[in-house]
């Protein structure tokens, strides 16, 4: 009998919590929780209107404490009432009632069927768990604050990373490091496509969904992780290119670590270049230490491969930091590039427009490229005007600046591979990047191709103007002479004017 009024008491606990919405207050509190701290460090507001807000907030969040405690004392009055009842019918006494309510079995026999109780009537309910969206893979409330706390300090990153090597530097192997590749170039280039093929061979291993927040934690965060974080399914990325991502999908997220060691090149409205000069012993270190634990993560990985579109930015550092790398520079018709990085620009202005976290997510992972996160690269001393970015004459200007520099600072690391020539006939450029990338075995890459499809013909640039378009025809033709080619050649590319 005891048992039962037990069980009847945790069901009144549960409904009590459903019909006074308990589960809406916290989402609530978890809610301003995360506004508060997007406010705190956004580096655009000014102290005066973050004071403003916190002081809101305080007032909001005290409310909510007011009405989640007035909720749990509802709750467990419910259930004392029903334990009474029973008592003063004479079938126990309150005594021995407690007695088995505070037994360990009972403790979590109840934890479970709570749990359980809570599912069901969720899906006799019909409701579906909220889900919120960071712009590339769901992420909800909890989540989302999970993110904030980790990107409002790179110093933490940097530290979690500095005690992780320590705790797991018996399964780091220096070798893994060796002769790593960087995938690089503008976005749009086919940076993604590219890692997704490189990624899949078994001998290399990059970032990927499942390491974030703690991206510099990858294999503290292995162990953690599940805790706090939901499997996330696979989808369409915000992007809308039809590409789809889920927790093993690789990523670029190394933009992370150089934050965290350069934050001063981080402009509110651009990002300064680097070059050999800037090298820093403690951060080659780092950086090496940081790969051989990615390579750790995956099975059987011997290398390290990433997609990081900001390292055109510093290629005689990252020459001079790993001088046995390969670089990998996709380059595309700047038509077809530029309309592309206009529509996703358009894109992820409503993206942040009606999604503040996806503008903090996007910042906080180093993906400047896009939407309200905007800060232009300043390639050659270029300073490229934001307000600007709807026109298409902004993005061919940041492309001509962009590929300059590339030519003048990619040494001889550096493979580039003509895009939409190597789409069109992957399986015959397949095994050229393997020898490029002295890939173990060039089967595993040349089994790739059906991954790649034939570009679709490059639109023209409405209101583009002509001699932009010329000096972009010009570059990517002598782009195009120093990529990868197959010894058949192919038809001459139509003129961009």
């Amino acid at each position: 009998m005891i048992i039962a009024a037990l069980a009847l008491g945790l069901l009144a606990f549960v409904l009590v919590l459903r019909v006074l919405r308990a589960e809406a207050v916290a989402r609530n509190i978890v809610s301003t929780a995360q506004q508060s701290i997007q406010v705190i460090t956004n580096p655009d507001l000014s102290d005066l209107d973050k004071e403003r807000h916190v002081r809101r907030a305080s007032l909001s969040l005290f409310g909510s404490f007011l009405k989640i405690a007035g909720i749990g004392v509802a709750s467990v009055a419910a259930t004392a009432a029903v334990l009474w009842g029973g008592a003063e019918a004479g079938l126990y006494t309150l005594e021995a009632a407690m007695a088995v309510a505070v037994s360990r079995p009972f403790l979590l026999g109840s934890t479970i069927a709570a749990i359980a109780v809570w599912i069901v009537l969720d899906r006799i309910g019909g409701k579906a768990p909220a889900v919120e969206t960071t712009g590339e893979v769901p992420y909800g409330p909890m989540e989302q604050a999970l993110h904030n706390f980790a990107f409002a300090s790179p110093t933490r990153q940097k530290r979690l990373g500095s005690l992780e090597t320590r705790l797991f530097r018996k399964r780091l192997d220096p070798e893994a490091a060796a002769r790593p590749v960087f995938i690089t170039s503008l976005p749009r280039a086919g940076t993604t496509i590219m890692l997704n093929a490189l990624a899949d061979v078994p001998e290399f291993a990059s970032a990927t969904y499942k390491h974030m927040p703690f991206t510099l934690s990858p294999l503290l965060w292995s162990k953690l992780g599940p805790l706090f974080q939901k499997t996330a399914a696979s989808g369409e990325r915000a992007h809308g290119d039809g590409l789809q991502v889920s927790g093993e999908s690789p990523e670029a997220f190394e933009e992370m670590l150089w934050m965290a060691f350069w934050p001063e090149r981080y402009r509110k409205d651009r990002i300064d270049t680097w070059d050999a000069a800037d090298f820093d012993p403690a951060f080659a270190e780092y950086f090496r230490t940081h790969m051989a634990k990615v390579v750790a993560t995956k099975p059987g990985a011997t290398r390290y491969v990433s997609k990081n579109n900001a390292n055109i930015a510093r290629l005689p550092l990252i020459d001079a930091i790993c001088p046995d790398a390969t670089v990998v520079i996709p380059v595309r018709d700047p038509r077809a590039q530029v309309a592309s990085l206009m529509r996703q620009h358009a894109r992820f202005l409503d993206l942040h427009a009606r999604e503040p976290f996806g503008r903090r997510y996007m910042e906080g992972v180093g993906h400047f490229e896009f939407g309200a996160a905007l800060r232009p690269i300043a390639f050659g001393g270029h300073e490229a005007d934001p307000a600007n970015a709807g026109y298409a004459d902004f993005w061919l200007r940041y492309w001509i600046n962009a590929y300059e520099h590339v030519l003048s600072t990619a040494g001889p690391s550096a493979v580039f591979v003509d895009h939409d020539a190597f789409c069109t006939a992957p399986e015959d450029h397949l095994p050229l990047l393997a020898e490029a990338v002295g890939a173990r075995d060039a089967r595993d890459l040349s089994a790739l191709a059906p991954m790649f499809h034939a570009p679709s013909v490059p639109p023209q640039l409405e209101g583009a103007d002509p001699h932009l378009l010329a000096q972009a025809r010009d570059l990517h033709d002598t782009l195009c002479r120093r990529a990868l080619a197959p010894a058949a050649s192919y038809p001459v590319k139509e003129a961009l004017a």
